[in-house]
């Protein structure tokens, strides 16, 4: 998710994993499959994808006690061979050490003419469970607008009340709510609501009933001592704390929950929630590692995805292929989904053509509406003749401490190490609307008026469902923009010298294209960070509220002083705070969406309200590209729902064939 002192983990899904799921079984135990030849020829399902969306996707495929169904997952890249519990590192499992750097697997995008020609990291993971195993932790709900946005896409079904029932499947929060009291320290309070407190596979601490299926949501159990302040510096200047941003309000500031077990503070991930407890337990349930997708096989007379082809990832590079009876189901993640849609001949019609790919089906939008969250680091530093305590940035200067708060972890589970590496969970998300109280209304009415062709990708711009798509897109985010329940910006602390200012919804759009026919190249990435302009209004009063919330009066008795972008940038003057957006800020805040966006094909969409890619039988998208717009908040705890409804969705299809 985030880091907060000079150093970013991946956070991406799995490059190219597959999951196959067939009708009969192999193994006497759902299992890694450590060779291709031990799979049988034809599966019921081959889901293309071994992290968030494909794991939580296979084992809900795979909940059957008849035990007709059967899974593999293939991987690309480094990854874990193996998953024994042995293979849980303390990098892995500790949320507060570094995740081990072999499971990273990251890529460059073109230079961003919106950041001074800089390129960009695209980050990613390669390793079973994906991002969930190495990410920043960060784990919480966007605003009922948000997921609103969705359903007026003319996605029927979808919205804040068509997905809670799957953030509640996935995430039951059974954590108290905090609320910091008048002197900032934090304690519980009552819930007032029940939207976060239902039963599933995201446990706080796990019943015997339930227990196979357990990434636990919680909070971490030591916040460092400038948290206080941090509650305290925002109360001060008119912004309240909210206790429940789970709630369908993620707005305002909070402390919130982490991708972390309750009961003995460790990670928890896709792995350990949809694989490991039923691994020895399902005999329909195959992963096979080091492999890759190299293109979905397709019927063209009858337009039915009808199985894969892939390739082991050693030198041999022997090309296998496997058939799915029912579906193919893609779940390699925004980055990668629609290239494996590309090189399959299913994505824009020229692009296929100009690279000697038969077209397999015409969709411009794949690829498109690429879109990530921009986040600048700025700095401060504390006098610390007044503030004597530890921050994280000890875990860097202080070895000692480091290896005395490790005892304390594995002795006791509590201390620093609870909370996740380089993240926290003290953050503010703020509405335009709190941003911009006085002209919020006057900056949405010239985004109106901005001549959208100019802020896509000029190959998207000739396209015109795509523009039509932008156009809806843009109306629907601007009415959320006036809102005050739903956040435009997020400033994150973990009580160091590092805070992160993030735009959570912008108005720009990219790419991800390919420009090879070889299915192992690496696509072109392009974020087409500040190509709308209201993107750049907005981060310059983004770095205006810093300037104000680190002045805020209860800082000074930590000495608090901004270190940058610094004193000397005149606050007033937007061009010079346009200057430091632009040479600082990061395309990418580790959450890519929107690639093969849910959407009618008149908007330039890629697959329908019940994930189906358009013109194409039994073949479906179940990842984060699917969402059309970005929530205002992380995306883990939104991929797990929408991946846990996609389960659903193919269930109920099954149902309907076999009625």
């Amino acid at each position: 998710m985030y880091p907060l002192v000079g150093q970013w983990p991946a956070c991406l899904p799995v490059f190219l994993q597959a999951v196959l799921v067939c009708s009969h079984p192999l193994v006497d135990r759902a299992t890694i499959v450590d060779s291709a030849s031990d799979l049988k020829r034809q599966y019921d399902y081959v889901v293309i994808g071994g992290d968030t969306s494909g794991l939580t996707v296979a084992n809900r495929l795979t909940e059957d006690p008849s035990g007709k169904a059967s899974v593999k997952a293939s991987l690309q890249g480094k990854g874990i061979v193996n998953l024994t519990k042995d293979k849980l590192e303390p990098g892995v499992l500790v949320p507060g050490l570094p995740p081990p750097t072999e499971y990273s697997r990251n890529y460059i995008s073109v230079p961003q003419p919106g950041l001074n020609n800089q390129s960009q990291p695209v980050y990613s993971a390669a390793v079973v469970g994906g991002g969930t195993v190495i990410n920043g932790m960060f784990f919480n709900r966007g605003s009922a607008a948000d997921y609103d946005a969705w359903k007026k896409l003319e996605n029927p079904g979808w919205g804040w009340n068509g997905l809670l029932p799957y953030f509640k499947k996935a995430s039951p929060t059974k954590t108290q709510n905090i609320i910091p009291n008048a002197d900032g320290d934090l304690h519980r309070c009552r819930a007032k609501h029940s939207r976060h407190r239902q039963q599933g596979s995201l446990r706080t601490i796990p019943s015997p009933a339930t227990r196979d299926l357990m990434v636990p949501m919680a909070r971490c159990n030591r916040a460092f001592p400038t948290t206080k302040y941090f509650y305290k510096a925002w109360n001060s200047i008119g912004i309240p704390s909210n206790p429940q941003p789970n709630a369908g309000r993620a707005v305002d500031a909070f402390y919130s929950t982490l991708s972390l077990s309750a009961a003995n503070q460790s990670r928890s991930s896709a792995d350990t929630a949809y694989f490991r407890p039923i691994a020895g337990k399902r005999p329909n349930f195959h992963l096979l590692p080091l492999h890759s997708v190299t293109r979905i096989v397709v019927d063209k007379q009858k337009k039915k995805a009808t199985g894969v082809q892939y390739v082991s990832r050693n030198k041999t590079k022997v090309m296998r292929s496997v058939s799915a009876k029912q579906e193919v189901i893609l779940a390699a993640g925004a980055p990668r989904s629609p290239q494996v849609l590309q090189v399959s001949g299913i994505g824009p019609r020229g692009l296929l053509v100009g690279l000697g790919i038969d077209v397999v089906e015409d969709l411009p939008g794949v690829g498109y509406n690429f879109h990530d969250q921009p986040a600048m680091f700025t700095g401060v530093t504390y006098d610390y003749s007044k503030y004597p305590f530890p921050t994280p940035d000890w875990f860097f200067t202080n070895q000692s401490w480091v290896a005395e708060q490790l005892a304390i972890y594995y002795q006791n589970r509590t201390g620093p190490l609870t909370q996740a590496y380089l993240s926290g969970t003290t953050v503010a998300f703020l509405s335009l609307r709190t941003l911009l109280p006085q002209t919020y209304h006057s900056l949405i009415s010239s985004a109106r008026s901005t001549d959208l062709s100019e802020a896509l990708p000029a190959s998207a711009a000739k396209e015109p469902t795509i523009l039509e798509g932008y156009k809806a897109q843009q109306r629907i985010f601007l009415d959320s923009y006036a809102s005050p329940d739903a956040a435009v910006h997020e400033l994150a602390a973990s009580g160091g010298e590092t805070i992160p200012l993030v735009l959570l919804k912008p108005l720009s759009r990219g790419s991800i294209l390919i420009n090879s026919s070889d299915p192992l190249a690496d696509p072109v990435f392009d974020y087409g960070t500040f190509a709308h302009p209201t993107d750049m209004q907005i981060f310059i009063f983004i770095v205006k509220q810093f300037r104000k919330f680190v002045g805020a009066e209860p800082w000074k008795a930590l000495g608090l002083k901004e270190t940058s972008p610094g004193p000397t940038l005149n606050i007033d003057d937007d061009n010079a705070i346009e200057k430091v957006i632009r040479n600082t800020t990061h395309s990418t805040w580790s959450h890519p969406v929107g690639t093969c966006a849910m959407m009618p094909r008149k908007y330039g969409g890629v697959v329908s309200p019940e994930l189906k890619v358009h013109g194409v039988k039994g073949l479906r998208v179940v990842d984060a590209s699917v969402m059309p717009t970005i929530p205002g908040t992380h995306t883990s705890s939104t991929v797990y729902a929408v991946a846990e409804k996609a389960a659903d969705l193919i269930k109920q299809g099954r149902n309907r064939e076999r009625r």
